[in-house]
């Protein structure tokens, strides 16, 4: 008995983007490569995180979770796009995961994923201390204020040789 092993075409796939901030468009970069001499019936799909919004992805078909490409990917490297608005919670991680699959969409033959954390705001040095100080200003001034008005109001009937 002979037995005949199929393999399975050879495809690379790399997902890239950086995260910076909530609110704001980010873009992952999906580069997938066949490495076979001959093009590849494929579709191309990116799972994104829960918290992406207002999603663009030119040539993909867009659903709530994903965008999809069925290209006929050329040997060599090609490049997908999908944009969105992050939304999410500050020291939060997203995930987002890419694969090729070529006719099987239950098996895929390559996937990659790119984890992000959400940074946190922008803090701005020793505001804690000015917003301190600022209160102790204000306090100081209406504690000076109301020891002068009260004062004024007993000189009123004292009379002063």
């Amino acid at each position: 008995m002979i037995a005949i092993l199929l393999a399975s075409p050879q495809v690379t796939v790399g997902l890239a983007n950086g995260v910076n901030e909530i609110d704001q468009r980010t873009t992952y970069v999906i580069k997938a490569v066949n490495h076979e001499t001959t093009p590849l019936a494929a579709n191309v799909r990116i799972t994104f995180p829960p918290g992406l919004r207002k999603v663009e992805a030119a040539g993909a078909s867009v659903g709530e979770t994903h965008a999809s490409w069925l290209v006929t990917m050329p040997p060599g490297e090609s490049t997908y796009e999908v944009s969105g608005v992050m939304r999410g919670d500050p020291g939060s991680a997203v995930a987002a995961t890419a694969c090729v699959y070529a006719g099987d969409l239950s098996r895929a033959l390559v996937c990659s994923t790119d984890i992000d954390e959400i940074p946190d705001p922008q803090v701005t040095p020793g505001a804690g201390v000015l917003t301190a100080l600022v209160v102790l200003l204000v306090l100081t001034s209406a504690a000076t204020a109301s020891y002068l008005m009260t004062r004024s109001r007993r000189c009123v009937g004292v009379l002063v040789p």
